[in-house]
């Protein structure tokens, strides 16, 4: 049996990028468009409501996880469950309307489907090729 110190470093690299891959791909075969500010957004909302740590942070940018966390990125998981216990929020969020294009980003709206009048704004920036979350939904209620 072969334990974790034993494996060679490539090895060890694919299986901590596995749980990524497997997110982008169940992101991607759902038909969202992760090249657009509104198929990112509902991605991280939908990861959110299912409760999918890894693949919600695998949509946040990584400034922003770094400032939250005070460096340690690789808590984000942790972080995002102790933060967002509840997550029934997620679940009625519906993206209103087209991202507008600021000099910070791709600005939107989120609200939840039975109180389209109830409206957060998302901002969604491109980072290394990626569009991510810069600001997300439920960020300034979260349980901290």
């Amino acid at each position: 049996m072969t334990d974790h110190a034993t494996r060679p470093a490539g090895a060890r690299r694919a299986l901590r990028l596995a749980p990524v891959v497997a997110t982008a791909l169940a992101l991607a075969g759902c038909g969202l468009d992760l090249d657009t500010p509104e198929g990112t957004t509902r991605a991280f909302v939908d990861a959110m409501a299912e409760r999918d740590w890894a693949g919600a942070c695998q949509l946040l940018s990584h400034d922003l996880v770094h400032r939250s966390m005070d460096g340690n990125s690789q808590y984000c998981p942790t972080y995002l469950e102790r933060w967002h216990q509840d997550t029934g929020l997620y679940r009625t969020l519906v993206v209103q309307g087209e991202a507008s294009a600021t000099e910070e980003g791709y600005r939107l709206e989120v609200a939840p489907e039975d109180a389209p009048d109830r409206t957060e704004e998302v901002v969604v920036v491109e980072e290394s090729g990626r569009l991510v979350l810069l600001r997300y939904p439920g960020r300034d209620t979260a349980t901290r």
